[in-house]
């Protein structure tokens, strides 16, 4: 029976993290964390019966604390964010990270210094603090599993071939705008945005999913976890989604994974690695699929993609301002203060303003990030 701590249990990743262990029947729950979400946390916490749980809101969880103490059960409840790398630093056999945005980058750090292996779905942990993880990670000989669907596929894919890798293809379903014409994204709602044509997903990737900038920042996260240049790192769009990613090797050969889209396939082959287990879920079934087609990103459409690759080709603080400025004109865009194609122009903006530090340590990350966020809001006010 091995020990799992979940950061971001209440997610879409973490839950259904969750049912694969109740699946699985051989992995047990250490911690379970959320921001605010107690209802939920509350049912996980009696089902999983964790020895502690971290809130990050300090209100709710005392709420949480109330609601606990007048049953039998003994579960902890921590507060605030702190505690969040407190959960992470609690010796498991694995940690995995579904917080979302900026926020998972410390636990990362404070699993890597502990020694945790890490399933990795808080993919700011590379865009942000790359330099910083993956030092840690080999410092301590720290197992850093991908749960991304694209990153996963390319971990697997990569078995046996390292040496003779040309290029990373990673794929994009191109979102619920990919056939919308520039003037008809000058339209789109906040709904119309949420509503993605393949994956269910927490709000914040779903709109990052409409805008590509989610695909720009795998693009990041994927030169961290493979050791791989940013030229060598290929997008197409694939609408249907049951291409993953694809790698090409040095003789032209590509090899591609393919699968139904469904997360809970990556996330138990990170729970279970290096084993390979069947799943409960439902098989891809190649004679009922009409087509798979690919096309080249669209950057002037959705510069977002573009503006990734040169934050990440330039490093240092690059990656962190645009993860951060990226961050607050979502949940602008999500409240309805600005408009969708805004979200690229304030990002193009900040960066702009940007002085890079090239060797950043998590200070410098760390300033880097809170001072993006405060031209983003600047810049949002003067415009809107």
């Amino acid at each position: 029976m091995k020990e799992i701590t979940i950061l971001g249990s209440t997610g879409s990743i973490g839950c259904q993290a969750l049912e694969v262990i109740s699946e699985l029947k051989t992995r047990q729950v250490k911690a379970l964390t959320a921001y605010q979400n107690i209802e939920l946390l509350y049912k996980q916490i009696k089902k999983y019966q964790p020895e502690f749980v971290v809130v990050v809101d300090e209100q709710a969880a005392q709420n949480l604390e109330k609601k606990l103490t007048a049953t039998s059960n003994k579960t902890e409840v921590l507060s605030g964010r702190d505690n969040l790398k407190t959960a992470a630093a609690e010796k498991v056999d694995l940690l995995l990270n579904a917080v979302v945005g900026f926020a998972g980058l410390e636990p990362s750090i404070a699993a890597a210094e502990a020694g945790n292996d890490i399933a990795l779905a808080n993919k700011e942990s590379l865009v942000s603090g790359g330099p910083v993880l993956t030092r840690l990670v080999k410092e301590n000989n720290v197992k850093l599993l991908p749960v991304d669907s694209e990153h996963n596929a390319i971990f697997q894919l990569l078995k046996g071939h390292q040496s003779e890798l040309d290029e990373i293809i990673l794929t994009a379903s191109g979102g619920p705008f990919f056939s919308y014409s520039q003037e008809e994204l000058t339209e789109v709602t906040v709904k119309d945005a949420l509503n993605h044509p393949n994956w269910e997903m927490g709000s914040k990737i779903t709109i990052d999913s409409a805008s590509l900038m989610n695909k720009g920042l795998e693009v990041i996260e994927a030169h961290w976890l493979f050791d791989c240049d940013y030229d060598d790192i290929k997008v197409l769009v694939h609408p249907q989604s049951i291409v993953h990613s694809m790698i090409r090797l040095l003789d032209g050969t590509i090899l591609a994974e393919m699968g139904p889209a469904d997360m809970k396939i990556p996330i138990q082959y990170c729970l279970t690695y290096p084993r390979r287990l069947e799943t409960a879920g439902s098989n891809l079934e190649l004679d009922q699929i009409a087509a798979l087609e690919f096309f080249q990103a669209d950057t002037d459409k959705f510069p977002n993609l573009k503006y990734a690759y040169t934050a990440g080709k330039a490093g240092g603080t690059f990656p962190a301002v645009l993860n951060a400025v990226n961050e607050i004109a979502v949940y602008s865009f999500l409240k309805g203060e600005i408009p969708f194609l805004a979200m690229s122009r304030v990002v193009a903006s900040v960066l702009d303003r940007h002085q890079n530090i090239s060797e950043p340590d998590l200070e410098a990350i760390l300033n880097a990030d809170q001072e993006a966020r405060r031209l983003a809001v600047e810049v949002i006010k003067e415009w809107f």
